[in-house]
């Protein structure tokens, strides 16, 4: 069993390493499991998956490209969209649009009924001072 401080077998070749050298060293082992990676999910040799990995950046991307998944390399949005999911975004368009239109509803009613509030209110309070004056008169 080996302590836990120190590294995996296969990377305690960078143990004595540090600063610049040792960076080097870690993208090189990165690019290295990289393109074993590609190798293993893939049909390409080692020399297309470096040129690959090179090219798009990531090795998923790679595998993704490698098996046709239908996704734009630059942003990994759907190219097209199934019947499915054209039905159900029209209908959470409809959905939403109808949510939004009651939601502007219940709002106007409300500040309608605190408007006549408010006008009964301030009624309420020129007849009490009407009233007023009129008993002051008398």
């Amino acid at each position: 069993m080996q302590p836990m401080n120190s590294l995996p077998q296969h990377l305690q070749h960078l143990q004595h390493l540090q600063g610049e050298e040792l960076k080097t060293a870690v993208q090189q082992e990165y690019f290295a499991q990289a393109v074993a990676f590609i190798v293993r999910q893939t049909d390409y040799d080692e020399t297309t998956a470096g040129e690959r990995l090179r090219e798009l950046k990531d090795p998923v991307k790679v595998v993704k490209a490698y098996l046709g998944s239908g996704m734009d390399n630059d942003d990994d949005t759907p190219l097209s969209k199934s019947k499915n999911q054209i039905k159900y975004g029209e209908i959470r368009k409809f959905m939403d649009a109808g949510a939004k239109q009651y939601n502007a509803q219940k709002e106007l009613n409300e500040r309608r009924a605190k408007y006549q509030e408010y006008v009964q209110h301030q009624q309420q309070q020129q007849e009490q001072e009407q009233q007023q004056q009129q008993q002051q008169q008398l």
